[in-house]
């Protein structure tokens, strides 16, 4: 693998940014490369493939059926179609452009109009749906969601679990689908890097959407789970607009081998790694000029990462120049530096190894040099 980065002229990286789309989503592990390699070399019938699809992420997830498309992303756009056209295959090919007399509009709380490298809105009229964002940039009221569900005509409620949404400026997922399902409306949930595969359908949620290659680690996917006729109306979408997000039989294989393995995992024992992990890369931080390094939590996951404070006048440089300085270092180190323009970046271990902590510490001590 090495060689072959070096024949196509890629720069070599450590990814301490965590699993981003930006870099590749996620590094499978050998089993789940095997399932693709074995599913290249095979032909299928995609639609008994798909059939079996339907029963793992059932079984991993406890819905009543599941359904494999490209991304989270591409899951989000075929979940708003699926709700919105109940999988009418006249309404399927009309998608995004749906009947003026069809109830289409998408109440999603204003906070939770994230962009995640695209914006979720345009996910969401990507399905067909006609988005009415409730509430302010920072705050909404059930009150004003439910005034909101009264005077419109509602096809799906939004709703998007992400560190990017802090939880004290939006209704609970509770409440919300309480208020739906009084209005006969589905809650779509859009958990595409979230951990836990059967909190959101245990809390009611119609459709909730995963990214599988995020924390699952499989190949570049998304996972689709509810309630079996929303589901059947997804798998309807793949002659409409699904058909442009089509998903490979060997990239379903991977994603299902990659499923398996993490429903089956314990589920302490990735976290226990990752705190490892930040623990040893604090440590290895420590004393370096103008840098302070401690471990954070996640909001939403139980993740923990370094979270690196940078002081500019101890340091000769600010955070962005030193998270500049270590993506141009070799190897490329690709830090997590949402928070560079306050003054700090975070170092996700998700993908790191044991040595990877001194090897970080190193480029670091290299930067401030």
């Amino acid at each position: 693998m090495d060689q072959l980065i070096a024949d196509l002229g890629l720069a070599p990286l450590v990814n301490a940014a965590g699993k981003m789309t930006y870099l590749g989503g996620s590094a499978c592990a050998p089993p789940v490369a095997a399932a693709l390699a074995d599913g290249s070399r095979l032909w299928a019938d995609m639609d008994e493939l798909m059939t079996v699809a339907d029963r793992e992420i059932a079984a991993a997830t406890g819905a009543e059926a599941g359904f494999v498309t490209a991304c989270a992303a591409a899951g989000i756009a075929i979940a708003t179609a699926a709700c919105l056209t109940g999988g009418d295959i006249d309404l399927v090919e009309r998608v995004p452009h749906l009947p003026a007399e069809l109830p289409s509009e998408v109440l999603l709380q204003k906070p939770h109009a994230i962009h995640f490298g695209a914006q979720l809105t345009q996910m969401l009229r990507l399905g067909g749906g006609q988005v009415v964002e409730v509430g302010a940039a920072n705050r909404c009221t059930l009150g004003e969601l439910a005034s909101a569900a009264d005077r419109r005509r509602v096809g799906a409620v939004g709703y998007v679990v992400s560190h990017h949404v802090p939880a004290s400026q939006a209704c609970g997922l509770g409440e919300v689908v309480e208020l739906a399902h009084a209005h006969g409306v589905p809650v779509i949930v859009d958990a595409a890097a979230e951990t836990d595969l059967r909190r959101y359908l245990a809390a009611g949620a119609d459709l909730v959407v995963y990214s599988g290659h995020k924390a699952v680690g499989g190949p570049t996917s998304g996972l689709v789970c509810g309630r079996r006729e929303l589901v059947d109306a997804c798998r309807a979408q793949n002659a409409g607009i699904g058909r442009t997000m089509k998903v490979g039989k060997e990239s379903i294989l991977g994603a299902l081998v990659a499923l398996r393995r993490y429903a089956a995992a314990d589920p302490d024992a990735e976290p226990r790694r990752l705190a490892e992990l930040a623990t040893l890369l604090a440590e290895e931080l420590a004393g370096l000029p103008g840098v302070t390094a401690r471990v954070v939590a996640d909001p939403t996951r139980p993740i923990r990462r370094t979270r690196v404070d940078v002081d500019p006048r101890a340091a000769g440089m600010d955070a962005a120049e030193l998270v500049a300085r270590l993506a141009a270092h070799t190897p490329s180190i690709r830090c997590r530096a949402h928070h560079a323009a306050e003054g700090r970046f975070e170092l996700d271990p998700r993908g790191l190894t044991r040595e990877h902590p001194r090897v970080i510490a190193d480029a670091v001590r290299a930067a401030l040099r």
